[in-house]
């Protein structure tokens, strides 16, 4: 995979990274994002709009990314989350084979398919 394949995948853990991370920013780390990250502006425009040098500009995103990354690294709250949207997708799924299974199956198949949407229920606490 080259690098343009896999920039949506960057900017949305980048946008995901500001959602949970992005107040702990300066005012202009998280101003430089914004305007890079959110409204797709270019270093030059970026610049431009805070009146700053472009330099400044990558600084400032160079040093709010690797913040972001930082607290990530010790917090781990977006992984978390991705975790907890994999588990809650494995419940629902659950459910709707539950609703299958007590128009098809016996009364054991509906006890197993309930035990693992409570495992579901019981890894999402944990995290």
């Amino acid at each position: 995979m080259n690098k343009a394949d896999d920039l949506p995948a960057k900017r949305q853990h980048m946008n995901l990274l500001f959602d949970f991370y992005g107040s702990l920013l300066t005012q202009k780390q998280a101003a430089c994002f914004t305007l890079r990250y959110i409204d797709d502006f270019s270093l030059a425009e970026i610049a431009q709009e805070l009146d700053i040098s472009p330099q400044a500009a990558v600084d400032f995103l160079k040093r709010g990314i690797g913040s972001l990354e930082h607290y990530e690294n010790h917090l781990a709250l977006v992984n978390k989350h991705q975790q907890r949207q994999v588990l809650t997708e494995n419940i629902l799924t659950n459910i709707a084979s539950l609703g299958q299974t007590i128009l098809h199956e016996s009364t054991t198949d509906i006890i197993k398919s309930l035990q693992d949407i409570r495992n579901s229920i019981s890894d999402i606490s944990q995290i």
